[in-house]
Parts: C-alpha cells; sequence; structure tokens
C-alpha cells in the first residue's frame, strides 16, 4: 500500500517551540540621567563606604579599584531605584502566566531596594562566578539589575558577534558579562543542546534586570580606563490571588505557603 503526497491545502501544520530557562529585561537609560549619576558617584566617592567584604569580585589590581555602598537616602539614588523598580515589576509580570498573584495589589506594593553599589573596575580586575541569590525568603521574589555606567574604549570597540569567536583568540569578551543558567556552551548545538550561557557587552546607560538566582561573572579587560558598573538587589513582597488559585491554576505547595506565611 502506497501513500500519496498529501497536496498542498492537506499539508500537516508545524512550528518550532521554544521553552525559554529565564527572563531577562533590558533597557537604557538617557544620556543627561547617566551624566548626572556618574557626577553624584563622583562628588561622593571618597565618602563612600567600603562594600567589599559582602562581594565575591576581584577588584584590587589598582589602588583606584573600588566597590563602594551607595547611599539609599540620596535623590539621585532614589530616583534610579525608582526606575529599576519599574523594571523589576515588568521582569516578574513577565512570569505571570506561571504565577497566581493579585496583580493589583502587586502593582501598588512597594519594592525594597536592600542593596546598591557601585564596582570600579581597572585593568586585570574581574569578577568570578557567582549570583545575588539571597537567602530564601518565602514572601517575596528576588531580582537583582546591573547598570553600565562607565566603559573604557577597549571594551567598546568589541565586535561581540557569538561565541564562534571565542576561538579566534581575538579578546572580544574582555570586560563582557557572562550569564550562565546551565553547563550547555556553543559547541553543544552539534548535538541539539541549546546553549545556556550569553555573554552581554557593556555599553553606557543599558541596565539588565534578571533574578537573583541567575548566575554571572566579569571577564577581565586590559588598558587604561575604568569600568564603572552600578549593581542593586531588590525583594518584591506578593499577595496570592484566591480567585486564581481556585481556578486551578496552582499546586499544593500554595496551600503549605498561606498556612505557613499567616
Amino acid at each position: 500500500m502506497s501513500i500519496s503526497k498529501p497536496s498542498e491545502d492537506d499539508a500537516f501544520q508545524m512550528k518550532i517551540s521554544k521553552m525559554p530557562a529565564v527572563n531577562m529585561v533590558e533597557g537604557t537609560l538617557p544620556e543627561s540621567f547617566m551624566t548626572e549619576l556618574n557626577s553624584h558617584i563622583d562628588e561622593h566617592r571618597d565618602k563612600m563606604n567600603d562594600y567589599s567584604d559582602h562581594l565575591v569580585g576581584q577588584i584590587k589590581q589598582n589602588e583606584k579599584s573600588q566597590q563602594l555602598e551607595l547611599d539609599r537616602t540620596n535623590p539621585t539614588v532614589q530616583g534610579l531605584i525608582q526606575i529599576l523598580s519599574a523594571a523589576g515589576r515588568t521582569l516578574i509580570s513577565s512570569y505571570s502566566d506561571q504565577l497566581i498573584l493579585d496583580q493589583k495589589a502587586f502593582n501598588t506594593m512597594p519594592l525594597d531596594c536592600f542593596s546598591i553599589w557601585t564596582v570600579h573596575s581597572y585593568d586585570g580586575d574581574y569578577n568570578p562566578l557567582h549570583d545575588h541569590d539571597v537567602s530564601y525568603d518565602q514572601k517575596s521574589m528576588s531580582f537583582s539589575c546591573i547598570l553600565y555606567c562607565k566603559v573604557p574604549p577597549q571594551i567598546s570597540n568589541l565586535k561581540l558577534s557569538n561565541d564562534n569567536s571565542l576561538y579566534e583568540n581575538g579578546g572580544v569578551v574582555d570586560g563582557c558579562t557572562q550569564f550562565v543558567w546551565g553547563t550547555n556552551t556553543s559547541a553543544d548545538y552539534l548535538t541539539l543542546r541549546p546553549r545556556q550561557d550569553r555573554h552581554v557587552k557593556p555599553e553606557e546607560g543599558k541596565f539588565l534586570i534578571f533574578p537573583c538566582w541567575l548566575k554571572h561573572s566579569v571577564m577581565p579587560f586590559y588598558g587604561e580606563g575604568e569600568r564603572r558598573t552600578l549593581s542593586a538587589n531588590f525583594k518584591a513582597p506578593f499577595k496570592i490571588d484566591k480567585k486564581k488559585r481556585e481556578d486551578g491554576k496552582t499546586h499544593d505547595h500554595w496551600e503549605n505557603f498561606e498556612k505557613e506565611n499567616k
């Protein structure tokens, strides 16, 4: 028995279904705001507290290398926190189909920026693989951010297209941030395993918002100039939407959540 070839009208339908492992918000702040923020940091740098004891960054290759805590009560810093908070809400909302949040309550709840600091890197400085995962708090969702404040020209001029260029030994990821959410690399494409890492080239004014558990590192760079970043951690309290729960959009662990957090 032979099977005839289907006509165009009878052709079967298909599509590629991608299954992302993590969501990230990317944005860019205006040049005028970045000028104001950098001026604020420069003006207060000598008065800011050393924050290196709280961080894993190996920021010590230069006498100017520093990791400093920002004053969250300062108006300029508070303005930045408001912007990053709004971006954080966008990140959390991107998971809305998986969550049972009371969206109305979530939109009005204040987000807690519980830590914010700057990293002043110079020739040879680097940041090993780490995450910002705070002690697990069942009453909140945590996210982190990176804002690129200053970028030396030798990093800005890099031609980063994909990781195939790593094999050219050209230093194309010097000073870049690498995010990692698994063990697969570009070489694993040959066995149909998707990559589980990404290099991001710093650009002045660019910010990234991501879940605090996402591991990342910073590659060293070489030459003159300062690579300046600002990082922060936020907690977002939430309230369960009982209607969604009653509609079956939840699991038993949410029942335990409510019992433990009354």
